[in-house]
């Protein structure tokens, strides 16, 4: 749910096209930047809270919420029926609890479950100040994404996660991103679209996230209701509680 991006508008015959001329990785990556919003502007931000409604494979749903803080600090939120699940990174610790699974106690997760939490805290996302950070992108070619023509990037990190950002050709919005992880310790493949972008505090964020994981049937939504730039947010919300 990380970094969203503002249509940059082009004339209308151009509309469904794609580009003559393949442009290079670092020109992509500066009109997403610019179409995000800025990478001033985004640069500025300290926090985020985003709270909506989740729906998993097979009906099930749950009041959504996710907060995030610098450096790097993330917490994820569902109420259910059932119980609270929670998912959180405090900058040293991954921990979480999730009645679905039986858990009453909050515990430190497995490393391949921490590893994409901590992916997740990254509140500017991979393309910002990239090389700085050590992350590598590299333009993989012209594909498609929601029937569109998109820019397929490469993202590797430090941490060796490889993702791929589906940067559209016409708005500089990413559409789509599919990411290789590791689940129960089963490597899978996640795919998600990003759809419904809106404006909050001068930056774009997409308000619905489609997620699947290739292989397996079913389709998780997420639907954000609503969008706070810069809350106060306690940094205990990140600690495992004792």
């Amino acid at each position: 749910m990380r970094s969203m991006w503002l249509g940059v508008m082009l004339a209308a015959g151009c509309a469904g096209r794609a580009p003559a001329q393949e442009p290079s990785a670092d020109l992509i990556v500066a009109r997403y930047l610019a179409a995000r919003g800025g990478a001033d502007r985004m640069r500025a931000v300290t926090a985020e809270r985003l709270t909506g409604h989740m729906t998993f494979p097979g009906g099930l749903t749950g009041i959504d919420t996710i907060e995030m803080a610098r450096p790097g600090r993330i917490r994820t939120t569902i109420h259910f029926p059932q119980g609270t699940l929670v998912q959180a990174y405090d900058g040293s610790v991954v921990w979480g609890v999730n009645p679905l699974a039986g858990d009453t106690t909050p515990h430190p997760l497995d490393a391949g479950t921490a590893k994409n939490v901590i992916a997740g805290g990254d509140l500017d996302g991979p393309l910002l100040d990239y090389r700085a950070r050590g992350i590598r992108v590299t333009l993989a070619g012209l594909d498609t994404a929601d029937g569109r023509p998109a820019w397929a990037l490469t993202v590797v990190r430090p941490d060796s996660n490889v993702d791929t950002y589906y940067v559209d050709t016409l708005s500089y919005r990413v559409t789509k991103w599919r990411g290789h992880r590791t689940a129960n310790g089963t490597p899978v493949v996640y795919e998600t679209f990003f759809r419904d972008y809106r404006q909050v505090a001068g930056l774009w964020f997409p308000c619905r996230f489609e997620s699947r994981t290739l292989g397996r049937p079913g389709e998780q939504v997420i639907l954000v209701d609503s969008i706070a730039v810069d809350p106060a947010l306690d940094d205990a919300r990140f600690r495992m509680p004792r």
